[in-house]
């Protein structure tokens, strides 16, 4: 299989990134995202995977030069495990701009315990944009199944 043409950075998640580079997918995992979509040679599709979400969107609203961005099981609008730095980043999120038309996925599992989808819900209708797409599964959303929307959605929009 062919590495596909753009690049995934993830500001956490180490489990997502490990299954996407099993796909053929360069994918990089770092804090800073600024040098490492600056450096990059391919497009870049951020994702932001649990509490990374809201790091990969306040990145998204106030930086350009993303081809996508993609948010898995987001912790975003309310989250009672929130530290008081997440809690305001996740403020930041709240009340900054919209997504724009930057294409985006939002992949989140109905059953999701650790982070409700109702709570989520409330992040993502803040800051989606016209080019805002969801999918949710029935259950708990697995590794697998988030990787193959990952690639479903890049090839579309890349």
């Amino acid at each position: 299989m062919d590495a596909p043409g753009w690049l995934a950075v993830l500001p956490h998640g180490e489990r997502i990134a490990l299954s996407l580079r099993s796909a053929g997918v360069p994918t990089t995992v770092t804090e800073n995202i600024e040098a490492v979509v600056k450096a990059a040679d391919r497009p870049v599709v951020l994702i932001g995977h649990f509490t990374g979400a809201p790091a990969a969107v306040r990145f998204a609203q106030t930086h350009s030069g993303l081809a996508a961005l993609v948010l898995i099981s987001p912790v975003l609008g309310m989250w009672d495990g929130a530290s008081a730095d997440l809690a305001d980043l996740m403020d930041e999120v709240s009340f900054g701009p919209s997504l724009g038309d930057l294409p985006t996925l939002w992949l989140h599992g109905s059953d999701d315990e650790i982070v409700p989808i109702s709570d989520t819900r409330a992040g993502t209708d803040r800051v989606r944009g016209p080019a805002f797409e969801e999918h949710v599964v029935d259950g708990l959303l697995s590794d697998g199944e988030a990787v193959t929307q990952v690639l479903e959605f890049a090839r579309k929009v890349i």
